[in-house]
């Protein structure tokens, strides 16, 4: 009798371990969409001391693999400037560059979150995440007072970190920053090479020894889930899904 007893416990906390795990599991995340805007700040080698913010807009969609990983598809339109006019380092400043472009930003990101995210769920309704991954740049149109050929497109390398937070439904609001390290030192016409003569001058001028040129987008934006119910019509006829 005892060990009909044990048997019986152990089936119950079984049958209820499944039970819970099928409540949570009522939504399957498929992906997501989202649209966000935002600032981008360019760093290169004209105004190296001052950061300068420009109107970013952007929209991904992601295909999400599991609860923590999935695969984002992003688009940004950028714009991009700076003017060694208002930089306080003397020497730039003397140089007198500036520049000013607008591009596209496509890239392909692995994301992963930090914590379990379910939509609808007060559990699991916020994470950090964190993404990184490959991309192209290529420029719309620009203006410059720089005599130098300049790069028209590159592949860059974006790293992401962001927070997300389920508002309710299907609906989120998030906020992120994505570094991008280009593959060219002259999305600003301007190379560590190069050489600029100021007008009424005859200095020869060069460029701040920064490297290949980067830039970054801080952004918030609404995002939402595509998410699919899972059937359960396995459970019985009293029990529903208002658990989650």
């Amino acid at each position: 009798m005892r060990k009909i007893q044990v048997i019986f416990l152990l089936s119950s906390l079984l049958f209820a371990t499944q039970l819970t795990a099928q409540y949570v599991s009522l939504v399957e995340n498929k992906g997501e969409i989202g649209v966000s805007a935002g600032q981008s700040f360019y760093r290169g080698d004209i105004a190296s001391d001052v950061l300068f913010s420009k109107p970013s807009f952007g929209a991904y969609y992601k295909k999400q693999l599991n609860d923590y990983v999935g695969i984002r598809f992003n688009y940004e339109y950028i714009s991009l400037g700076a003017n060694d006019m208002q930089s306080s380092n003397f020497y730039e400043f003397k140089r007198g560059l500036n520049f000013s472009r607008v591009s596209h930003d496509a890239s392909v990101m692995g994301e992963f979150y930090f914590l379990r995210f379910i939509s609808g769920n007060k559990r699991y309704r916020c994470t950090p995440y964190l993404g990184f991954g490959v991309g192209a740049w290529k420029s719309i149109s620009g203006s410059t007072n720089i005599d130098t050929p300049s790069t028209q497109r590159t592949i860059l390398f974006p790293v992401n970190l962001g927070f997300k937070y389920n508002v309710f439904g299907h609906w989120n609001i998030f906020g992120e920053v994505t570094y991008r390290f280009t593959n060219s030192d002259k999305i600003d016409y301007f190379s560590d090479q190069d050489f600029h003569i100021p007008g009424g001058t005859q200095l020869k001028l060069q460029g701040s020894n920064s490297g290949m040129d980067q830039y970054v987008s801080s952004k918030l934006g609404i995002s939402y889930n595509l998410f699919t119910a899972v059937s359960y019509t396995h459970l019985r006829a009293h029990e529903t899904p208002e658990h989650l």
